[in-house]
């Protein structure tokens, strides 16, 4: 029977947590949960699953509910209200307790056939804390394909990553490194760039990338543009140093032309009155000025928002129907 558990509710450790954020993905739901069973369970070890629905409008939570009283190992999570797929994802970690937790989406593009290799290839290299498996070719659209590629590279030039290094959402990680991203309570989560802040253990690995089989990617434009400027600001302080640059620039600009005007007038008598200072004043401090301001504001703003911890994603309800303490294979 399906139970309604409460929010801090754990089961026993188990070996692996396979994690998906789902937001109005009811049509894929029945395949991906076929598809993940049959694949774990072929490597014979313990097992649960953790979808998490994100305050979509479809029907996801029904199936999801459905599910979970058909398989015991399915722990289903609904959220307050829709947070974004970092808080989902980071939800979905908090009810999870395997050694390695794999995440990836819930559209069926990330196979789940992938699995056992990134599972293989972090278990090979003890040295290696993240396996993120990077698509060959992608399957997406130009406008998601041209804003990742964007994204990519504002990660490269401010978080100082690797450029060889790709961030998506199909993830293997050991439980420490999980553990840690629990630990950064940030209103507006990027999973890579949090990765990249806490080990440099983070390797590729080539898999296979699918078509999209049902409705259209949520990542239009406008969200694309909404995640670039979160990493610029939200996780680099890059944009501090070149308002110093722009300033100093400014500064030494100003005194140049200071040096110009006053040639020009002891040399040849020629110059307007209050001309002069007028553009320097303005040149030097205006433009400079509401750059600074914005800039500055967005910092003070996320710092505020840091430091009231709230919590951004906020549980509502658990579905399951194992026992308390019970994982299975």
């Amino acid at each position: 029977m399906n139970a309604l558990l409460p929010e801090n509710a754990m089961p026993a450790n188990t070996g692996f947590s396979i994690v998906v954020p789902v937001y109005n993905s009811q049509a894929t739901l029945p395949e991906l949960h076929r598809r993940l069973t049959t694949t774990m369970e072929a490597l014979g070890e313990p097992f649960e699953l953790v979808f998490v629905e994100d305050g979509g409008r479809d029907g996801s939570w029904k199936v999801l509910e459905t599910l979970a009283e058909l398989d015991p190992r399915l722990k289903a999570v609904q959220l307050m209200r829709n947070s974004g797929q970092g808080n989902a994802t980071l939800a979905g970690i908090e009810q999870s307790t395997g050694e390695i937790i794999v995440t990836l989406d819930d559209d069926l593009q990330h196979p789940p056939e992938e699995i056992p290799s990134m599972i293989g290839a972090l278990r090979a290299d003890h040295e290696c804390d993240v396996v993120i498996g990077a698509p060959e070719i992608k399957r997406h659209n130009l406008v998601r394909r041209t804003g990742s590629a964007l994204v990519n590279r504002v990660n490269t030039w401010f978080l100082h990553k690797d450029p060889e290094l790709r961030f998506t959402g199909f993830r293997a990680m050991r439980r420490n490194v999980a553990e840690a991203l629990l630990g950064q309570r940030v209103p507006y989560p990027a999973l890579g760039p949090m990765l990249i802040s806490i080990t440099p253990r983070i390797v590729n690995l080539v898999v296979r990338h699918d078509a999209r089989q049902h409705g259209r990617s949520g990542y239009d434009l406008r969200r694309i543009i909404k995640q670039t400027l979160a990493n610029f600001i939200g996780y680099s302080i890059l944009p501090l140093h070149m308002l110093a640059a722009i300033g100093a620039f400014g500064v030494l600009f100003s005194i140049l032309f200071s040096v110009y005007f006053a040639v020009r007038y002891f040399a040849h008598g020629i110059g307007v009155p209050g001309w002069t200072t007028l553009l320097l004043t303005l040149l030097g401090l205006s433009g400079f000025n509401f750059f600074a301001f914005g800039v500055l504001g967005e910092y003070i703003l996320r710092i505020s928002r840091n430091t009231e911890r709230l919590n951004h994603r906020i549980v509502r309800r658990i579905a399951s129907s194992a026992a308390p303490g019970v994982s299975g294979k």
